[in-house]
């Protein structure tokens, strides 16, 4: 049987790119793995609560298992179903195959979604995160998220797969079709705007300032959106201006004039609001949380992060600790 692996390595940029746009795109966190579920490609999309997890190693195995074993059941029943993982997140799990062998899973999802109770747990393990603040806080910060943007977002991801990259690998590569999302999700009552969090209501309540003007411009929108997709990542004036089809300057002069707050000022404070939740979680180093929002240099990100908070990573960290140990 040939080895594929070198397929994987060769295309790596390929499905990095592939997977960060999906991403982008659909707001649904997306990530190669293996056929034991260890991850092939960097994690793109991935909320604070699933970092959390998959930092723990005794919670990464289960992530990983659940990874590998959707992908598996997947196999087994010939369609891509949407499960319940071990910490109640929703997942789908996609087998993807060259030349009829099975090379790996892409997953798409780690979403919270109205009733999960509707799905089946892949694996019988269930982490009891609910009595843990950290974990608590992390996840009642993820936005919900509908059956129906999980299916056509697991519908993209298949044509994307199937059809572009089999041509640039030039490698016969399927991946299994979804199945129908359960019909009582179809309930118009589900997919009400008033029933959905904005994404003005999805940011963590630790954020010291907020922009002083609210904004109805399109392009600020967007851009506020593109920034909140990419905060693991160093994001630059020039690259949101363009996402956005506007020049660095006037898309400068805009930001300012409509959030009340200059460009850097807001992505830096959104990667530390960000950061607040994972330095409660003592087995982050500084230094992984700095590289895991995009700063090159731990004492860079120490340097913001106190300008915001007026305190030291370090030193907030104990703080939360202290009052941790006093309840």
């Amino acid at each position: 049987m040939e080895d594929h692996s070198q397929y994987i390595e060769s295309n790596q940029k390929i499905l990095d790119k592939i997977l960060s746009e999906f991403t982008e795109a659909t707001g649904l966190a997306s990530i190669l793995v293996d056929t034991h579920g260890i991850e092939l490609t960097a994690g793109y999309g991935f909320s604070p609560f699933c970092q959390l997890m998959r930092n723990n190693e005794e919670t990464r195995h289960l992530c990983q298992n659940c990874d590998m074993f959707g992908g598996r059941s997947a196999i087994k029943n010939k369609e891509t179903k949407p499960y319940i993982c071990h910490a109640g997140l929703v997942d789908f799990s996609y087998p993807i195959t060259i030349d009829e062998q099975v090379i790996g899973f892409i997953l798409c999802g780690q979403t919270r979604i109205e009733s999960p109770n509707e799905f089946q747990r892949i694996i019988k393990e269930k982490t009891d995160w609910q009595t843990d603040p950290l974990f608590v806080e992390a996840y009642n910060n993820m936005p919900l998220t509908t059956p129906e943007k999980i299916k056509a977002g697991s519908q993209l991801l298949t044509i994307i797969i199937n059809y572009y990259l089999a041509d640039i690998m030039q490698k016969k590569v399927e991946v299994q079709a979804p199945a129908e999302v359960p019909q009582r999700f179809l309930d118009p009552e589900l997919t009400d705007p008033k029933n959905k969090m904005s994404h003005e209501e999805i940011p963590f309540h630790y954020h010291p300032t907020e922009p002083k003007n609210k904004t109805d411009r399109p392009e600020i929108l967007a851009a506020l959106e593109y920034i909140n997709r990419h905060l693991n990542e160093v994001i630059t004036l020039d690259e949101v201006a363009d996402h956005v089809y506007l020049s660095g300057y006037y898309f400068s002069k805009l930001f300012k004039k409509e959030l009340g707050t200059n460009f850097v000022d807001y992505v830096n404070e959104k990667k530390i609001n960000r950061s607040l939740i994972l330095l409660q979680d003592s087995t982050w180093s500084i230094d992984s949380i700095a590289h895991s929002l995009g700063f090159s240099q731990a004492s860079y990100f120490s340097k913001i992060f106190k300008r915001v908070t007026e305190l030291s990573p370090r030193e907030y960290r104990q703080k939360i600790q202290k009052q941790a140990r006093r309840k």
